[in-house]
C-alpha cells in the first residue's frame, strides 16, 4: 500500500503540468504558461513591457529582469526534471528504498515551491519598476484577464 502511495506521488512529481493559456489584452492574444519552449515563462514580461509602455530606463531594467528570470527558470525546471528522472531510477529498482524515494519527492517538491516563490520575486522586481499610473494598468490587466476565469491569476505576485 506505502509503495502505491509512493509511485502515486512520483507519478505526480515527474509528470508535466498542464499549460493553460492567459488572455491579457484587447487583441485576445495568448501567452502560454509553457515554459518548455524555452521561453522560462518570460512572454508575460515581454507582452507587459510593450503594453505598459515603459521608458528607456524602465524597458533595460525590465529586460534584465526578463533575462536573468528566463535564465534561472530554465536551469531550475531542468533540476526538477532531472531530479524526476533519478525518482523513476529509484522507482524502476527490483525493491524501492521507501527513504530514498521520499527524499526525492521531498526535494522535487522543494524545488518547485522555490521556482514559484522565485516568479513571484521577479514579478515583484518588475512591479517596482512602474509607476503608479502602470501599476493601475498592470493591475486593469489582471482584472480583465480573471473576468474570463483565466488571466493573471497564473503569475503568483501580480495584484
Amino acid at each position: 500500500m506505502l509503495l502505491a502511495v509512493v509511485v502515486a506521488f512520483a507519478f505526480m512529481a515527474s509528470s508535466a503540468d498542464a499549460a493553460p493559456k492567459k488572455k491579457c489584452s484587447k487583441e485576445g492574444k495568448k501567452h502560454e504558461r509553457s515554459y518548455m519552449d524555452g521561453s522560462g515563462g518570460a512572454g508575460f514580461f515581454e507582452h507587459m513591457i510593450k503594453r505598459l509602455s515603459l521608458d528607456e530606463k524602465q524597458s533595460a531594467a525590465a529586460a534584465k529582469i526578463k533575462f536573468a528570470y528566463k535564465k534561472a527558470v530554465i536551469r531550475q525546471e531542468a533540476d526538477i526534471k532531472v531530479a524526476g528522472v533519478e525518482l523513476q531510477e529509484l522507482l524502476g529498482a527490483g525493491t524501492v528504498d521507501l527513504k530514498k524515494a521520499e527524499r526525492k519527492i521531498k526535494g522535487i517538491y522543494d524545488k518547485k515551491g522555490k521556482l514559484k516563490l522565485y516568479r513571484i520575486t521577479a514579478m515583484e522586481k518588475f512591479k517596482a519598476l512602474l509607476t503608479p499610473k502602470q501599476k493601475k494598468t498592470l493591475k486593469a490587466c489582471k482584472l480583465k484577464g480573471s473576468m474570463h476565469g483565466k488571466g493573471m491569476k497564473m503569475m503568483p505576485g501580480v495584484k
